[in-house]
């Protein structure tokens, strides 16, 4: 497998498709660094399979995708092929072998999709896996050493650096066949255990399921008994039942009558009474009112008693008042006598008071008089400038007054005319409008005819289709009825036959022998004779009977073929088979005419069904065999023409020409065989047949829906159109309303427009009149103006020279007045104490009077007292009178209406019988009715209880079945209560036990088979992993010792000197031990590796490499800087060690050293002239090397 071409698209710094091509021994890969040279040993590992982005030096996968430059865009996925040639197949998968040229490619999309491909063809990781193990060539095998990676082989731990041995002895393709050994064990042990744990449950089910199956065969045998016996007892009571309902029917119309006929006399007696009330009520009214008269006369009397007591009271309190009055007045007399004395002196001393106070008087009232003409004066003077002011601004106001109406009168002038010009306007435009309306108007009432027709007509459109629909709804579901059953009647032959099939596919009844060459699955068998033979239903017992066990022979087209099958089965001791050619070398005789008889059926074979291939097999099976009914038709027979015959019964009986007789019983598996071969022949016929049924009426089911969708669609279509038609018909006809009292507005906003216009122009000529009278105004007021500021200034002179003497005058009062306060102070004291005692006498002469007043008073109201005492004596006599005229009158009423209430207590008693009688009556219809309907319950309750019990069973239907039986009795009840008993006993039961029972059995038998089959896998796969271990100790003790070998040889070579070896670290276990490195370079002692240099570490790895080459040579090997810790005599022993080795691997080098760079024969440098891109240019460095194939220049898309 070596490398012949590397493609690379989008990977990495690689965005452009770059193809390089290995056609020579070394290949050389330069660049400065960071270029991406690197990037081309990634592209290989990961085309291979690595899964690792850190190996890649990456933190995920999606960063080997292209990701974009300052001057190119991200690319969307990254694809790397790699081909190798086939030259030797002999390492390669058995699939790939007749290929030329294996190319495996790996492809990632940035969605994270992954695509691993060879020769085009989609496989998975572990197909690509598969086809590097034990090549040397991989992700992890030494053929790839990555940059600084070198060293790591040395400083690598035992057991990982064991790796390299494994390559070396390709014994890793056994460890990952090992590995997959060990999942599929622990895969089979899980499923055995889990195989186990069923087959221990099903086997701890089994007795139990036995249990429950016998427990429910005597449930239903309980419950069947007890469903007769309810049954004949419920009929019975049915019957019974039937027959007291029709005689309580009958009691009930009768005292119905009766009742009726009572319920009437109580009528008319009623009426009766109720005559008899309404008399007796007027003379209660009569004794009522005797009752309110006689009442109120009573009251009367008391009444005036006790105004009588009133007014005796009242008497003996105004004697006592008169007394305390008379008293009181003396107390009065003697207060009035002092009080006159103190006001004569007090009035001697105002009188002195009031003349000094008359004086200074007089003289303030001289000043103030004076003042007062002179304020007058002042007045005069001021008023006449306050008049003239006056009457200049109010001359001012008219002024600005008729100036503002002008302007008002202008700007109003101006309104009103451009008011009447937009009036003219809006008439114009409403004149327009309203003809605009009408027209519209006028489409509308067309529109609205013509909606309302197409309502109607929608309408009948409408009630079309629901009635359409409705036909086909009551279709489908006839349809469906019909469709369910011809669905349930396939899924129950389908059913069926899948059952018979997985029997027939498990072979249950067949010897070992002939199941295991049956399930081997050769393709020279032709299965068993019974899948041959097709008999009748009558005649299966006969077929059993003649072939037996050559039912179960097999069937084979190649003899000798068969033969080795047979020695395959003797070997492996697998049991036993017979093998019947399926073209035997049979010669039909002649066939001997069969007698006239009614015991013979005829020949077998002529009543067989089979291919017409199997022809001569047939014949060679059934021979000239006759059927007869019976045995003794065979005995009969056997003596007479057909003694030579074999014969035949129904019943599988068979009498052999040589005088054998077979028959009994035991052939039952044959004739299973042929019974299951044939139900599933007809079974099969039934599915297609039911299939066509079932197809058709779907057919015409998935017909109806698409009728009744596309009805339904059309009556929602219809409903839709007529909900539209509706909507518009309601938006024209809001429309033409619309219209209509727009054309209304337009018309009375025309009126109102004109008559507005007459009002304005009537205003326009009253405001050019009054335009014209306030400029009048205006003038008039202007000279009034001029005139008053003249004469104002001369009374502003006089009225200031008035104001001097005022002021003089307001002096001289303000003097007198001082002293004519002092005077008046004194006098208001003296008035003040005059008042006071004048204040106490008028209070005392008000007493004095009042008392006079009350005693006069009481002296009248004694006189008016006497008086109404006398005329209320009077009228209490009368009173008297009355209460007994009314008393009289009301003994005599009462009398009457007392011997009216006993005559309606009799009637009432009467009535009271006649009550009694109909409530009697009453309770007995009811009584009747009470039972007649607690009977016709308990049919209701026994008809719903056989309904509820027997599955909605009527049992109207069944009593024909059970009333000629005897009636029920004792015993009978008592055995339906102890088969109650008995069920209840039993507790839950489960039917299904029977058939549970028997699908545990099989469940059991099969689990068994499949617990056997698992632990024959089991050890076949532990023997399989110990040959693999055995095989992996072979291997891996013999590639140590020659990589060993090889290693102490060029580790000298490498280091001109020195000695180095392997050794295991633990010898005892080949499987697990690790590898460590002993080197001992020239001029030094044995010590660790670590300390060794790290030139001398490369060495060292690089030696091991080489001796691992030289054992098991890898197709190819990429070395990326490994000689970069190398000096120049340790690069030229290491480019010799290269060169040496070309006969046998590809050499691809990525290197800095330039003798590196002489030693290949072809170079490619990678460079980056375009920022974030790679690109590769090549130069043929050694022009003597020829390619191994044309070379051709490395291409870039």
């Amino acid at each position: 497998m070596k490398l012949r071409k590397l493609e690379m698209c989008g990977f990495k710094s690689f965005v452009d498709k770059t193809v390089i091509r290995f056609d020579h021994d070394v290949l050389g890969i330069v660049g400065p660094n960071g270029c991406g040279k690197s990037n081309i040993v990634d592209a290989i590992r990961w085309c291979m399979g690595e899964q690792s982005a850190k190996h890649l030096r990456g933190r995920s996968m999606e960063d080997v995708i292209f990701n974009g430059s300052e001057s190119r865009s991200g690319s969307d996925f990254a694809e790397v092929t790699l081909t190798f040639d086939n030259e030797d197949p002999a390492d390669v998968p058995l699939e790939y072998k007749d290929y030329a040229e294996i190319a495996v490619t790996r492809r990632l999309h940035r969605s994270g999709d992954s695509e691993y491909l060879i020769n085009k063809t989609h496989v998975r990781l572990k197909d690509i896996t598969d086809l590097f193990l034990g090549t040397g060539v991989g992700t992890k095998a030494y053929s790839i050493i990555e940059q600084g990676k070198i060293g790591l082989i040395v400083s690598a731990k035992p057991e990982d650096r064991r790796m390299l041995i494994e390559e070396a002895a390709g014994i890793t393709k056994y460890k990952s066949r090992k590995k997959q050994a060990e999942k599929k064990m622990e895969l089979t042990q899980q499923n055995l255990l889990r195989v186990g744990d069923i087959v221990a449950e099903i086997e701890r089910n089994l007795g139990s399921l036995k249990r429950q199956a016998a427990k429910a065969e005597r449930y239903l045998s309980y419950r069947k008994e007890l469903e007769d016996l309810k049954l004949h007892d419920a009929s019975h009571r049915y019957l019974e039942l039937v027959g007291y309902i029709k005689m309580e029917g009958g009691e009930v119309e009768r005292i119905a009558e009766v009742h009726e006929r009572a319920r009437g006399t109580l009528a008319v007696r009623e009426a009766e009474l109720e005559g008899a009330r309404l008399e007796a009520h007027a003379v209660e009214e009569e004794l009522e009112g005797a009752q309110n008269v006689s009442f109120a006369a009573e009251n009367e009397v008391r009444s005036q008693e006790a105004a009588i007591a009133r007014a005796t009271d009242r008497i003996t309190a105004l004697r006592e008042r008169e007394v305390q009055g008379n008293a009181e007045a003396e107390e009065l007399s003697a207060e009035w006598g002092r009080l006159e004395a103190e006001r004569h002196a007090f009035g001697a001393d105002m009188a002195d008071r009031e003349t000094e106070e008359a004086q200074r008087a007089a003289q303030s009232a001289e000043a103030e008089e004076r003042l007062s003409e002179l304020s007058r004066e002042l007045g005069a003077a001021e008023g006449e400038v306050q008049g003239i002011q006056r009457a200049q601004a109010q001359a001012g106001a008219d002024a600005a007054s008729a100036e503002a109406k002008l302007t008002g009168f202008e700007r109003r002038l101006t309104e009103m005319q451009a008011r009447l010009e937009k009036h003219t306007l809006e008439r114009e435009e409403l004149e327009s409008q309203r003809i605009e309306h009408a027209a519209r108007a006028k489409e509308l009432a067309i529109e609205v005819d013509d909606l309302r027709t197409g309502k109607v007509t929608s309408a009948d459109e409408r009630t079309r289709l629901e009635t359409h629909l409705a036909e086909l709804r009551g279709a489908i579901g006839q349809s469906e009825r019909l469709l369910d059953e011809a669905r349930a009647e396939l899924t129950k032959k389908r059913s069926r036959l899948h059952a018979l099939e997985e029997i027939a596919a498990r072979l249950d009844g067949v010897g070992a022998g002939v199941k295991a060459l049956l399930l081997a699955g050769d393709e020279a068998l032709g299965g068993l004779v019974a899948d041959r033979i097709e008999a009748p239903s009558a005649l299966t017992a006969a077929v059993a009977g003649l072939l037996g066990t050559r039912l179960q022979e097999v069937v084979v087209t190649d003899v000798e073929h068969g033969v080795s099958l047979l020695e395959s089965l003797a070997a492996n001791k697998r049991g036993r088979a017979t093998l019947v050619p399926r073209f035997p070398r049979y010669v039909a005789g002649a066939q001997a005419a069969l007698p006239v008889d009614d015991d013979v059926v005829g020949r077998l074979i002529d009543e067989l069904r089979y291919d017409q291939d199997d022809e001569a097999l047939v014949v060679s099976l059934v021979g000239d065999a006759v059927v007869v009914r019976d045995t003794a038709a065979a005995v009969r027979l056997r003596s007479g023409d057909l003694a030579r015959v074999p014969l035949v019964t129904l019943s599988g009986t068979v009498f052999h020409p040589d005088g054998r007789i077979s028959g009994g019983s035991g052939e039952e598996v044959a004739a299973g065989m042929l019974e299951t071969k044939r139900e599933m022949r007809e079974l099969a016929e039934a599915v297609v047949g039911l299939d066509v049924i079932a197809s058709e009426r779907l057919a015409q089911h998935q017909a109806l829906r698409g009728a009744i969708a596309e009805t339904q669609g059309a009556l929602e279509r219809a409903r839709h159109q007529a909900h539209k038609d509706e909507l518009a018909l309601v938006t024209v006809e809001k429309d033409l309303r619309a219209a209509e009292a727009r054309i209304e507005q337009i018309q009375k906003r025309l009126e109102q427009l004109v008559a507005e216009a007459t009002d304005l122009e009537q205003k326009v000529a009253e405001a050019h009149t009054e335009r014209l009278e306030a400029e009048r105004v205006l003038e008039a007021a202007r000279a009034i103006v001029e005139d008053c500021r003249g004469r104002l200034d001369a009374a502003v002179a006089v009225a200031a020279s008035w104001r001097e003497q005022v002021d003089a005058g307001r002096a001289v009062v303000t003097e007198k007045k001082v002293l004519l306060a002092g005077v008046r102070e004194k006098l208001t004291a003296t008035r003040g104490a005059m008042s006071r005692l004048e204040r106490s006498v008028g209070e005392l002469a008000a007493r004095k009077q009042r008392l006079e007043d009350d005693l006069v008073q009481n002296a009248r109201a004694f006189g008016e007292v006497c008086a109404t005492l006398v005329q209320h004596k009077e009228l209490l006599g009368t009173a008297l009178d009355a209460a007994r005229v009314a008393q009289d009158a009301l003994v005599r009423v009462r009398s009457t209406y007392d011997a009216m209430r006993a005559q309606l207590g009799e009637r009432e008693g009467t009535l009271k019988d006649l009550r009694t009688e109909v409530e009697q009556a009453k309770e007995e219809l009811s009584a009747h009715e009470m039972a007649l309907r607690e009977k016709q319950l308990a049919m209701e309750h026994l008809l719903g209880a056989i309904a509820e019990q027997f599955r909605g069973l009527r049992l109207a239907r069944v009593v024909g079945d059970y009333h000629l039986r005897p009636p029920p009795d004792d015993e009978l009840r008592s055995r339906i209560n102890e088969l109650g008993h008995l069920l209840e006993r039993m507790g839950s039961v489960n039917l299904d036990a029977m058939r549970e029972h028997e699908d545990a059995e099989k469940r059991f038998t099969f689990y068994t088979e499949q617990k056997a089959d698992l632990e024959k896998a089991l050890a076949d796969l532990e023997k399989a992993i110990q040959q693999m271990n055995k095989e992996s100790k072979r291997l891996f003790q013999g590639t140590f010792a020659a990589v060993n070998e090889k290693f102490q040889e060029i580790f000298p070579r490498m280091f001109r000197g020195g000695r180095a070896s392997l050794r295991m670290t633990n010898p005892d276990d080949l499987l697990e031990t690790g590898i460590d490195i002993l080197a001992q370079p020239p001029g030094k002692k044995l010590s660790s590796i670590e300390l060794m240099s790290g030139g001398e570490k490369a060495l060292t790895a690089v030696s091991l490499i080489f001796a691992l080459f030289q054992y098991r040579p890898s197709p190819f090997c990429i070395l990326d800087e490994v000689d970069a810790p190398l000096d120049e005599a340790n690069v030229a022993r290491y480019n010799d060690m290269i060169r040496a080795m070309t006969d046998r691997s590809q050499f691809i080098l990525i290197t800095h050293i330039k003798r590196t760079m002489q030693l290949v024969d072809v170079l490619y440098g990678v460079t980056m002239q375009e920022s974030g891109v790679s690109r590769l240019v090549s130069v043929k460095i050694n022009e003597m090397a020829e390619a191994k194939k044309p070379l051709a220049e490395a291409a870039v898309a």
